[in-house]
């Protein structure tokens, strides 16, 4: 429980606006009056509990008057509450607005406790498929120093472990018929089970095996992770929903670049980091306790079938194959290019991608909000042009230039993933969302394979990969094209709006209760 006591000598307005209930980051229930004691309650807002109560004392003049406000309150936010609670701190002295508006750290519209809650535990498991989704990235290439692979085997490899993405599409049919929950639970076990045998791997046929099982298990991880959290979140916060999941997953990938320098250490080195991922079985018995089934998909249409959304899959599945073509080389032969062609250490390689990476976390974060509030398809075009183009412009560049461009490109494509992600979860009713949602992702991630395979093969063939990551920008550039012309905004709607099939014979019916563990 956290207690904040302030003490002023206020003015007869600003004695007024504390006795009114706060509309802001917190719903405050009306005041309960007793002589000069008011106390709130709380009415609605990510908290566990909360009161605030104001003791009026003794006039100071005739127009000021010493107040006494007194704030308890503990957060709905498992594991990340503390850091949380800095900026909350803040907002309980100042930032009062009464209209409803949040700061700009929090979501465009207030959550409550339950949303609050499962935001966090999905943004610790989307840590974990951050780590398990970039090892293979920052690690291959010294795995395949260690196995004597050159960087066509490497494209061969990233192409296999890309397309056990598809494997995924038949898990996500459990989530769409037994729950969200469930496959969460067994995908992250999974995950770390993979990463651990990658780490024993006696051949790069080997690790490519086990790679390639992990890489399923976490493509349903993420993918779910996605679609819970989108049918949790009310509407107008989709989008920063996914920025918060993408940058829990950018610091759980972050890891994996900060463990790297470790990789110099001897040949044998890049295993241990494959098996820093059972560190997290210790966190993940109480995250599956506290983790509730998505209430949507308790209340989901069952009368719903696949074939009825071809159009939509196929439609969002070309604009992610394109995408996936571009920037599955982008991530996988970044470190190569870096080692190859500027001769980084793999100390220089984590500096390089910390420096680049970190701050875009920021930009992921205020690109969410800004595509709830302006729009999505700006924020996409942005991205496309201007951020993938920067990108392309890091492999064709030596110097201080590499480092300026790598930084704008990371900061200026950020918008990506939220502007995007979202329609995984609106473009399609809860019965089916998690079979599309992994369908379109499978497409990105087959479109990466293939992408990846090319450009191992034209750099062995042209020797450099500048010419090669331009040529494959065409990609995205079109499926922007075809994003901003096709593709509707829908960010004030509810999913039950999009999706008539997935409201509830009685609209004010109660949420079901939430089943135990």
């Amino acid at each position: 429980m956290t207690r904040q006591v302030r003490r002023l000598v206020a003015t007869s307005e600003e004695v007024e606006a504390l006795l009114q209930p706060r509309d802001d980051i917190v719903g405050e229930d009306a005041a309960e009056a007793s002589d000069d004691l008011y106390r709130f309650g709380l009415g609605g807002g990510p908290f566990e509990s909360y009161s605030r109560s104001v003791q009026l004392g003794a006039h100071d003049s005739e127009e000021r008057r010493h107040v006494t406000e007194t704030v308890e309150w503990r957060l709905a936010v498992p594991w990340f509450g503390p850091a949380i609670n800095l900026a909350v701190r803040r907002a309980m002295r100042t930032g009062r607005t009464g209209d409803g508006t949040q700061p700009v750290w929090a979501p465009p519209r207030r959550l409550d406790a339950r949303s609050a809650t499962i935001m966090a535990m999905l943004a610790a498991a989307a840590m974990l498929s951050g780590y398990l989704a970039n090892a293979p990235s920052e690690l291959h290439t010294y795995a395949a120093d260690e196995f004597g692979a050159d960087q066509t085997a490497q494209g061969i490899l990233g192409a296999v472990v890309r397309i056990g993405t598809l494997l995924a599409i038949g898990v996500s049919v459990l989530a769409d018929r037994y729950g969200r929950r469930r496959i969460v639970a067994g995908a992250m076990v999974a995950g770390v089970a993979c990463a651990a045998l990658a780490a024993l791997a006696p051949s790069m046929v080997w690790l490519g095996a086990t790679l390639l099982v992990g890489r399923t298990a976490n493509a349903a991880l993420g993918a779910t992770i996605v679609v819970m959290a989108l049918e949790e979140i009310p509407a107008g916060c989709r989008a920063w929903c996914l920025s918060v999941l993408a940058m829990a997953a950018a610091l759980g990938a972050g890891v994996v670049v900060w463990l790297q320098p470790f990789s110099d250490l001897a040949p044998w080195a890049w295993r241990l980091l494959f098996g820093v991922p059972l560190i997290a079985l210790a966190g993940m018995r109480p995250l599956l306790r506290r983790l509730p089934e998505s209430r949507r998909f308790e209340r989901r249409g069952r009368d719903v079938a696949l074939s009825g959304y071809w159009r939509p899959i196929a439609l969002l599945g070309a604009i992610y194959l394109a995408f996936g073509l571009f920037l599955g080389p982008i991530d996988w032969f970044r470190n190569e290019y870096l080692r190859d062609e500027h001769g980084f250490s793999a100390t220089l390689v984590s500096l390089f991608v910390l420096g680049t990476a970190t701050p875009a976390g920021l930009a992921v974060y205020a690109a969410g909000r800004l595509a709830d509030s302006r729009g999505r398809r700006v924020i996409l075009a942005i991205a496309a042009v201007f951020g993938l183009g920067s990108l392309v412009a890091v492999f064709n560049v030596s110097g201080a230039a590499l480092w300026v461009l790598g930084l704008v490109g990371a900061m200026l494509s950020a918008g990506l993933l939220p502007a995007l992600g979202v329609y995984r979860g609106e473009l399609f009713p809860t019965a089916v969302r998690a079979r599309a949602a992994t369908l379109t992702g499978a497409m990105g991630v087959g479109g990466a394979a293939a992408g990846v395979f090319l450009a191992g093969r034209l750099r062995t063939a042209w020797g450099s990969f500048g010419d090669v990551i331009a040529l494959l920008w065409i990609g995205p550039l079109v499926a922007a094209l075809v994003a901003v012309l096709w593709l509707r905004e829908r960010s004030g709607h509810e999913l039950e709006e999009l999706h008539p099939a997935d409201a509830a014979s009685d609209p004010d019916a109660a949420w079901p209760p939430t089943p135990r563990p």
